[in-house]
């Protein structure tokens, strides 16, 4: 097949100097899987062609950013573009849950299956529950908790880079996109509606909190960052706990900050409505698998710093 052998020679022309790290995989293959399967689910989604034209481009933005990059590792610019191009990645995925999370099932079916888990679980609908705690200091500290997640993921990888432990960078960037993108993949199987997106729950909450400055902070990242069928398991508390366990392996002192914080955004989740309890506590199931599966890969592609360090 000729053009099978082009494809071939060009890829190996181009790319075959190149030993790709494990982000590269975690990247463009969520893209490629999120790309393909629309081709095949996609009745629900409105435009499905150009999400999948655009995943094969950012597939190729990538392939070039780590060429380049990788062929220039003394300029700094093209370095930090190479380092850092996950997070867009990271962005794109959760943006674009809202128009497609639908698209194997058709709605949000497990919403129901998570609320009688709850109810199941604690007797009660834990978000409905809570309120009884609101105060206006305590709905600002948990306020603090929860937004203070946004903070773990650029205060790890910056650290990190600041401090020039780039390998270190790196390999924090695969272990947080495998996190994050195996649990985006979670949302897929399972799209549920968050209680405050839920009518059923809206109607049991008779009670607002309120808070101070940050409240208002979090009320703004919520009305334009929040996507609906992103709640199971949460992709919050799965990220913060592996940034944390990320920060103790490369800079143990942040590592005990974030894993403090981590508890807080788990409380915080439910305390202010935007995740059923089962969501975090599945989100520290899935981190505490993603991190040790996650790490074991990067050892054994010589991508661990530490491990590669103590064999030389």
């Amino acid at each position: 097949m000729p053009e099978k052998n082009i494809l071939k020679k060009f890829w190996k022309k181009r790319y075959g100097h190149i030993r790709f790290r494990f982000v590269e995989f975690t990247t463009t293959g969520y893209l490629a899987v999120i790309g393909i399967l629309l081709i095949f689910f996609h009745k629900n989604v409105p435009h499905w062609p150009l999400y999948s034209l655009g995943h094969g481009l950012f597939i190729i933005l990538i392939l070039e950013i780590v060429r380049i990059g990788e062929k220039h590792p003394r300029k700094n610019l093209l370095w930090i573009l190479r380092t850092f191009y996950p997070a867009g990645v990271m962005l794109l995925g959760w943006s674009e849950l809202g128009a497609l999370v639908r698209m194997l099932f058709g709605d949000y079916w497990s919403t129901d299956l998570i609320i009688n888990m709850d109810k199941s679980l604690f007797g009660v609908h834990p978000t409905v529950w809570v309120q009884q705690f609101y105060r206006p200091w305590l709905d600002e500290l948990m306020n603090i908790f929860y937004s203070g997640y946004y903070l773990f993921f650029p205060s790890l990888v910056l650290t990190l880079y600041i401090r020039k432990k780039k390998q270190e960078t790196l390999a924090a960037f695969s272990l947080l996109t495998f996190a994050m993108f195996t649990n985006f993949i979670l949302f897929y199987i399972f799209p549920t509606l968050s209680p405050v997106m839920e009518r059923s729950m809206q109607l049991l909450h008779t009670k607002e909190w309120t808070g101070y400055a940050v409240a208002k902070l979090t009320r703004l990242i919520q009305a334009n960052m929040a996507e609906g069928g992103g709640t199971f398991p949460s992709s919050h508390i799965t990220v913060a706990l592996v940034a944390s366990l990320i920060a103790l392996r490369y800079e143990k002192n942040l590592g005990y900050i974030l894993i403090f914080m981590t508890f807080g955004v788990v409380i915080s989740t439910v305390y202010l409505g935007f995740h059923h309890a089962v969501d975090p506590i599945f989100g520290l199931v899935w981190g505490a698998i993603c991190y040790p599966v996650g790490l074991s890969i990067i050892k054994s592609r010589g991508e661990d710093p530490i491990t590669t360090s103590t064999k030389k």
